[in-house]
């Protein structure tokens, strides 16, 4: 999932800190809504730890019922696509559902990566991929795409 819109009006602002704006202090919580609606809660959440990120994944963690830790990786802000991927591939065989919150073009990337179809995801769009094998065996392309989220569209409703 890619982070919700965010705040531009200060531009001393670094990057790293700069918070949701309103339209995406809206969108984070239905999208969370959304997704518990349609089943794909969580079981962990890996987030970047930049400010709009971390508002996004901690909105959708309290409207999904998510009550563990997230855990914030900077690699997420800083990093590459496999840099990205390999961390996935490290997720405990525990763990069904992930959600992992970062920036674009680096999203876009990883879900065209993994699923060979092609996204340019928006503030707050999700694309959910289902991925049958161990996570540490996930490779480019082995990933079938279920749905793609828009808090757009769940607005505009």
């Amino acid at each position: 999932m890619r982070h919700a819109k965010s705040d531009w009006a200060d531009s001393s602002m670094r990057d790293f800190d700069r918070p949701l704006n309103k339209r995406g202090k809206l969108a984070a919580p239905i999208m969370g809504k959304e997704i518990k609606k349609r089943d794909l809660s969580p079981d962990l959440i890996i987030s970047s730890p930049a400010l709009r990120a971390k508002m996004t994944a901690e909105a959708v963690a309290e409207n999904t019922n998510y009550n563990k830790n997230i855990v914030w990786d900077e690699s997420f802000y800083f990093g590459y696509t496999n840099e990205i991927i390999q961390k996935i591939k490290k997720v405990d065989e525990s763990f069904e559902k992930v959600i992992i919150f970062g920036h674009n073009p680096t999203w876009s990337a990883i879900a065209e990566k993994l699923s060979g179809e092609y996204f340019n995801m928006k503030t707050a769009d999700l694309v959910v991929l289902e991925y049958d094998g161990k996570w540490k065996d996930l490779k480019d392309y082995s990933c079938k795409v279920v749905s793609y989220i828009s808090p757009k569209e769940l607005i505009e409703k």
